[in-house]
Protein backbone atom coordinates (compact mmCIF):
# COMPACT_ATOMS: atom_id res chain seq x y z
CA UNK A 1 0.00 0.00 0.00
CA UNK A 2 1.71 3.41 -1.20
CA UNK A 3 2.44 5.59 1.96
CA UNK A 4 1.81 2.87 4.29
CA UNK A 5 5.17 3.50 6.16
CA UNK A 6 4.39 6.98 6.47
CA UNK A 7 2.40 8.22 9.75
CA UNK A 8 0.25 10.77 10.03
CA UNK A 9 -1.29 13.32 7.18
CA UNK A 10 -3.94 11.05 6.07
CA UNK A 11 -6.11 13.81 4.42
CA UNK A 12 -2.78 14.33 1.89
CA UNK A 13 -2.13 10.67 1.86
CA UNK A 14 -5.92 10.14 0.34
CA UNK A 15 -4.99 12.82 -2.07
CA UNK A 16 -2.23 11.24 -3.32
CA UNK A 17 -3.60 7.84 -3.56
CA UNK A 18 -6.62 9.36 -5.61
CA UNK A 19 -4.10 10.81 -8.18
CA UNK A 20 -2.16 8.23 -8.49
CA UNK A 21 -5.55 5.89 -8.73
CA UNK A 22 -6.40 8.15 -11.74
CA UNK A 23 -3.34 7.85 -13.46
CA UNK A 24 -4.31 11.65 -14.02
CA UNK A 25 -0.87 12.91 -12.22
CA UNK A 26 -0.48 16.75 -12.76
CA UNK A 27 2.42 18.25 -14.17
CA UNK A 28 2.91 20.89 -11.08
CA UNK A 29 2.54 20.21 -7.03
CA UNK A 30 3.45 22.22 -4.24
CA UNK A 31 3.76 20.53 -0.72
CA UNK A 32 3.55 23.39 1.63
CA UNK A 33 4.14 22.67 5.65
CA UNK A 34 6.48 23.53 8.29
CA UNK A 35 9.98 22.72 7.97
CA UNK A 36 9.90 18.74 9.65
CA UNK A 37 6.51 18.38 8.84
CA UNK A 38 7.28 15.40 6.74
CA UNK A 39 6.88 17.21 3.11
CA UNK A 40 10.00 15.65 1.31
CA UNK A 41 9.03 11.72 2.52
CA UNK A 42 5.47 11.97 1.24
CA UNK A 43 6.93 13.82 -1.59
CA UNK A 44 9.52 11.14 -2.33
CA UNK A 45 6.64 8.16 -1.86
CA UNK A 46 4.62 9.89 -4.75
CA UNK A 47 7.62 10.40 -7.36
CA UNK A 48 8.34 7.00 -6.98
CA UNK A 49 5.06 5.45 -7.50
CA UNK A 50 4.24 7.72 -10.36
CA UNK A 51 7.57 6.85 -12.33
CA UNK A 52 7.08 3.33 -11.31
CA UNK A 53 6.47 1.83 -15.41
CA UNK A 54 3.79 -1.18 -13.89
CA UNK A 55 1.74 0.71 -10.84
CA UNK A 56 -1.38 -1.08 -9.04
CA UNK A 57 -3.41 1.51 -8.08
CA UNK A 58 -1.27 3.96 -6.19
CA UNK A 59 1.32 1.02 -5.24
CA UNK A 60 4.50 0.70 -7.23
CA UNK A 61 5.47 -2.62 -8.47
CA UNK A 62 9.02 -2.97 -7.03
CA UNK A 63 10.33 -4.90 -9.88
CA UNK A 64 10.54 -2.44 -12.86
CA UNK A 65 13.89 -0.49 -13.73
CA UNK A 66 12.29 2.54 -12.47
CA UNK A 67 11.66 1.16 -9.10
CA UNK A 68 14.79 -0.79 -9.23
CA UNK A 69 16.83 2.14 -10.13
CA UNK A 70 15.14 4.11 -7.16
CA UNK A 71 15.38 1.58 -4.62
CA UNK A 72 19.18 1.91 -5.58
CA UNK A 73 19.63 6.08 -5.90
CA UNK A 74 20.55 6.07 -9.15
CA UNK A 75 17.77 6.79 -11.26
CA UNK A 76 18.52 9.75 -13.63
CA UNK A 77 14.25 10.66 -14.12
CA UNK A 78 14.37 11.62 -10.71
CA UNK A 79 15.93 14.95 -10.29
CA UNK A 80 16.51 17.20 -7.02
CA UNK A 81 17.19 20.62 -6.51
CA UNK A 82 18.39 22.76 -3.81
CA UNK A 83 20.23 25.82 -3.16
CA UNK A 84 24.28 25.01 -3.02
CA UNK A 85 26.17 24.83 0.24
CA UNK A 86 26.68 28.13 1.25
CA UNK A 87 23.75 29.86 -0.67
CA UNK A 88 20.44 31.09 0.69
CA UNK A 89 18.72 31.64 -2.85
CA UNK A 90 18.36 29.25 -5.84
CA UNK A 91 18.95 31.27 -8.71
CA UNK A 92 17.58 31.90 -12.65
CA UNK A 93 20.53 30.08 -13.88
CA UNK A 94 19.50 26.97 -11.55
CA UNK A 95 15.66 26.79 -12.96
CA UNK A 96 17.06 27.31 -16.57
CA UNK A 97 19.92 24.94 -16.52
CA UNK A 98 18.46 22.04 -14.26
CA UNK A 99 15.18 21.98 -14.41
CA UNK A 100 14.36 23.03 -18.05
CA UNK A 101 16.91 21.12 -18.92
CA UNK A 102 15.90 17.74 -17.44
CA UNK A 103 12.11 18.58 -18.46
CA UNK A 104 13.27 18.58 -22.32
CA UNK A 105 14.31 15.28 -21.96
CA UNK A 106 11.81 11.77 -22.15
CA UNK A 107 12.57 9.88 -18.83
CA UNK A 108 14.81 6.97 -19.62
CA UNK A 109 13.28 4.45 -17.78
CA UNK A 110 10.42 5.96 -15.58
CA UNK A 111 6.79 6.48 -16.66
CA UNK A 112 7.40 10.23 -15.47
CA UNK A 113 10.22 12.35 -15.30
CA UNK A 114 10.04 14.08 -11.48
CA UNK A 115 11.95 17.10 -10.16
CA UNK A 116 12.12 17.97 -6.75
CA UNK A 117 12.69 21.44 -5.36
CA UNK A 118 13.49 21.67 -1.59
CA UNK A 119 12.75 24.50 -0.31
CA UNK A 120 11.07 26.40 -3.30
CA UNK A 121 10.92 29.44 -1.35
CA UNK A 122 14.36 30.16 -1.82
CA UNK A 123 13.91 30.62 -5.64
CA UNK A 124 14.29 34.22 -6.55
CA UNK A 125 11.89 36.15 -8.12
CA UNK A 126 13.09 35.55 -11.92
CA UNK A 127 13.99 31.79 -10.73
CA UNK A 128 10.15 31.62 -10.24
CA UNK A 129 9.58 33.51 -12.94
CA UNK A 130 11.37 31.00 -15.07
CA UNK A 131 9.85 27.97 -13.93
CA UNK A 132 6.38 29.88 -14.86
CA UNK A 133 7.28 29.02 -18.39
CA UNK A 134 8.03 25.32 -17.80
CA UNK A 135 4.82 24.85 -16.00
CA UNK A 136 2.60 26.77 -18.94
CA UNK A 137 4.36 24.38 -21.60
CA UNK A 138 4.75 21.16 -19.66
CA UNK A 139 5.67 18.05 -21.48
CA UNK A 140 3.31 15.04 -20.58
CA UNK A 141 6.00 12.95 -18.87
CA UNK A 142 7.32 15.80 -16.60
CA UNK A 143 6.54 16.38 -12.78
CA UNK A 144 7.91 19.32 -11.00
CA UNK A 145 7.29 19.41 -6.78
CA UNK A 146 8.33 22.15 -4.94
CA UNK A 147 8.68 21.82 -0.97
CA UNK A 148 8.02 24.50 0.36
CA UNK A 149 8.00 26.13 4.25
CA UNK A 150 6.73 29.27 3.52
CA UNK A 151 3.77 29.42 0.81
CA UNK A 152 3.37 33.18 0.64
CA UNK A 153 7.22 33.01 -0.57
CA UNK A 154 6.07 31.83 -4.08
CA UNK A 155 4.26 34.35 -6.70
CA UNK A 156 0.57 33.80 -7.19
CA UNK A 157 1.23 33.15 -10.46
CA UNK A 158 3.36 29.97 -9.73
CA UNK A 159 0.63 29.15 -6.69
CA UNK A 160 -2.18 29.04 -9.21
CA UNK A 161 -0.58 26.77 -12.08
CA UNK A 162 -0.01 23.71 -9.26
CA UNK A 163 -1.83 21.41 -6.99
CA UNK A 164 -1.61 22.54 -3.34
CA UNK A 165 -1.50 19.98 -0.74
CA UNK A 166 -1.02 21.27 2.71
CA UNK A 167 0.64 19.53 5.70
CA UNK A 168 -0.92 20.01 8.84
CA UNK A 169 0.82 19.43 12.37
CA UNK A 170 0.92 15.82 13.41
CA UNK A 171 -1.96 14.70 16.57
CA UNK A 172 0.04 13.61 19.48
CA UNK A 173 -1.16 10.32 19.17
CA UNK A 174 0.88 10.46 15.59
CA UNK A 175 3.89 11.56 17.18
CA UNK A 176 3.66 8.78 20.25
CA UNK A 177 3.40 6.28 17.16
CA UNK A 178 6.10 7.51 15.52
CA UNK A 179 8.23 7.60 18.87
CA UNK A 180 7.17 4.17 19.49
CA UNK A 181 9.17 3.11 15.95
CA UNK A 182 12.06 5.06 16.72
CA UNK A 183 12.28 3.54 20.41
CA UNK A 184 12.10 0.01 18.49
CA UNK A 185 14.87 0.75 16.25
CA UNK A 186 17.20 1.55 18.79
CA UNK A 187 19.80 -0.70 20.16
CA UNK A 188 19.49 -2.35 23.44
CA UNK A 189 20.80 -0.82 25.98
CA UNK A 190 20.92 2.60 24.26
CA UNK A 191 20.30 6.04 26.07
CA UNK A 192 16.89 7.24 24.92
CA UNK A 193 15.03 10.33 25.43
CA UNK A 194 12.44 10.48 27.61
CA UNK A 195 8.78 9.62 26.00
CA UNK A 196 7.32 12.79 27.57
CA UNK A 197 10.26 15.21 26.55
CA UNK A 198 10.45 13.89 23.24
CA UNK A 199 6.94 14.73 22.53
CA UNK A 200 7.05 18.17 23.61
CA UNK A 201 9.98 18.94 21.54
CA UNK A 202 8.33 17.26 18.61
CA UNK A 203 5.36 19.48 19.26
CA UNK A 204 3.65 17.46 16.00
CA UNK A 205 6.63 17.72 13.81
CA UNK A 206 7.83 14.34 13.08
CA UNK A 207 11.44 15.37 11.91
CA UNK A 208 11.66 16.95 15.32
CA UNK A 209 11.46 13.64 16.95
CA UNK A 210 13.87 12.31 15.03
CA UNK A 211 16.31 14.58 14.96
CA UNK A 212 16.21 14.60 19.21
CA UNK A 213 15.74 10.14 19.02
CA UNK A 214 18.98 10.32 16.31
CA UNK A 215 20.97 12.36 18.63
CA UNK A 216 23.33 10.74 20.93
CA UNK A 217 24.29 13.55 23.26
CA UNK A 218 20.97 14.81 23.83
CA UNK A 219 20.93 13.88 27.10
CA UNK A 220 24.25 14.58 28.07
CA UNK A 221 23.47 18.28 27.05
CA UNK A 222 20.12 18.17 28.79
CA UNK A 223 22.01 16.76 32.11
CA UNK A 224 24.89 19.72 31.87
CA UNK A 225 22.75 22.52 31.57
CA UNK A 226 20.64 21.23 34.42
CA UNK A 227 23.74 21.31 37.00
CA UNK A 228 24.75 24.48 35.27
CA UNK A 229 21.04 26.35 35.98
CA UNK A 230 21.74 27.00 39.64
CA UNK A 231 25.10 29.03 38.51
CA UNK A 232 23.49 30.82 35.67
CA UNK A 233 21.05 32.73 38.12
CA UNK A 234 23.83 33.41 40.68
CA UNK A 235 25.42 35.24 38.08
CA UNK A 236 28.50 32.89 37.43
CA UNK A 237 30.25 34.14 34.26
CA UNK A 238 31.75 30.30 33.56
CA UNK A 239 28.69 29.11 33.94
CA UNK A 240 27.11 31.39 31.60
CA UNK A 241 30.18 31.28 29.17
CA UNK A 242 29.71 26.86 29.33
CA UNK A 243 26.04 27.65 28.43
CA UNK A 244 27.49 29.59 25.53
CA UNK A 245 28.81 26.44 24.53
CA UNK A 246 26.12 24.29 24.52
CA UNK A 247 23.87 26.56 22.99
CA UNK A 248 26.34 27.05 19.72
CA UNK A 249 25.07 29.37 18.03
CA UNK A 250 27.76 29.64 15.36
CA UNK A 251 27.06 26.01 14.15
CA UNK A 252 23.01 26.88 14.65
CA UNK A 253 23.02 23.94 16.30
CA UNK A 254 20.90 25.43 19.29
CA UNK A 255 17.14 24.25 18.97
CA UNK A 256 17.29 21.10 21.69
CA UNK A 257 19.36 23.20 24.05
CA UNK A 258 16.93 26.56 24.13
CA UNK A 259 14.02 23.80 24.09
CA UNK A 260 15.90 22.04 27.60
CA UNK A 261 16.68 25.45 29.07
CA UNK A 262 12.73 27.35 28.33
CA UNK A 263 11.37 24.18 29.39
CA UNK A 264 13.88 24.02 32.60
CA UNK A 265 12.61 26.90 33.32
CA UNK A 266 8.79 27.13 32.93
CA UNK A 267 8.93 23.64 35.07
CA UNK A 268 10.84 25.12 37.69
CA UNK A 269 8.09 28.36 37.77
CA UNK A 270 5.08 25.47 37.28
CA UNK A 271 6.68 23.62 40.28
CA UNK A 272 7.02 27.24 42.89
CA UNK A 273 3.80 28.50 42.01
CA UNK A 274 1.62 25.05 42.51
CA UNK A 275 3.86 22.70 44.07
CA UNK A 276 6.08 19.72 43.67
CA UNK A 277 3.23 17.12 42.56
CA UNK A 278 2.04 19.43 39.39
CA UNK A 279 2.67 17.54 35.84
CA UNK A 280 5.86 19.03 34.35
CA UNK A 281 7.85 18.26 31.29
CA UNK A 282 10.88 17.09 33.04
CA UNK A 283 9.79 14.96 35.38
CA UNK A 284 12.84 12.98 36.14
CA UNK A 285 14.31 16.69 37.32
CA UNK A 286 11.27 17.44 39.46
CA UNK A 287 13.51 17.66 42.71
CA UNK A 288 16.25 19.87 41.15
CA UNK A 289 13.75 22.18 39.55
CA UNK A 290 11.72 22.66 42.70
CA UNK A 291 14.77 23.54 44.48
CA UNK A 292 15.91 26.15 42.07
CA UNK A 293 12.36 27.65 41.80
CA UNK A 294 12.70 28.11 45.62
CA UNK A 295 15.74 29.64 45.45
CA UNK A 296 15.01 31.93 42.53
CA UNK A 297 11.51 32.61 43.11
CA UNK A 298 8.56 32.55 40.85
CA UNK A 299 8.94 35.99 39.01
CA UNK A 300 11.86 36.32 38.30
CA UNK A 301 11.91 32.31 37.04
CA UNK A 302 9.28 34.39 35.14
CA UNK A 303 11.46 37.28 33.90
CA UNK A 304 14.18 34.51 32.71
CA UNK A 305 11.83 32.79 30.47
CA UNK A 306 10.47 35.93 28.39
CA UNK A 307 14.28 36.53 27.94
CA UNK A 308 15.20 33.17 26.48
CA UNK A 309 11.97 33.45 24.24
CA UNK A 310 12.85 36.77 23.60
CA UNK A 311 16.23 35.97 22.14
CA UNK A 312 15.01 32.58 20.26
CA UNK A 313 12.75 34.64 18.28
CA UNK A 314 15.52 37.23 17.41
CA UNK A 315 18.36 34.54 17.00
CA UNK A 316 16.88 34.09 13.16
CA UNK A 317 16.83 37.94 12.04
CA UNK A 318 20.26 38.62 14.19
CA UNK A 319 23.52 40.02 12.50
CA UNK A 320 25.19 38.94 16.08
CA UNK A 321 23.69 35.62 17.57
CA UNK A 322 26.64 35.21 20.15
CA UNK A 323 26.24 38.80 21.62
CA UNK A 324 21.87 37.83 21.34
CA UNK A 325 22.58 34.64 23.53
CA UNK A 326 25.48 36.55 25.78
CA UNK A 327 22.91 38.92 26.43
CA UNK A 328 20.21 37.11 27.57
CA UNK A 329 22.07 34.96 30.31
CA UNK A 330 23.78 38.58 31.72
CA UNK A 331 20.24 39.43 31.79
CA UNK A 332 18.78 36.11 33.48
CA UNK A 333 22.37 36.29 35.90
CA UNK A 334 21.43 39.38 36.89
CA UNK A 335 17.77 39.07 37.29
CA UNK A 336 17.88 39.09 41.04
CA UNK A 337 20.54 42.20 41.72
Amino acid sequence: MAFESLIGQEEVKDKLKRVLESGKIGHAYIFSGERGIGKKSFAREFALAAMCTDRQGSCRCGKCKACTYNDSGNNPDLLVVAAPDGKSLISVDRIRDDIRDAVSKAPNFSAKRVILVENAEKMNEPAQNALLKTFEEPPEYAVIILLCDNLLSLLETVRSRAVLLEFRRNTEEEILEKYRQNLEKKPSGAQCVSRELACAYADGIMGRLDEISNDTGAMEKRKKLLDLLPGLFEGDVEVKNRIIELIDVKNKQYEFVFFTLMSFIRDAAVLTRFGMRTKVINADCRENLFALGGNVGYYRLKDALTAVDTCYKNLGRNAMPETTVDNMLIKIGKGGR
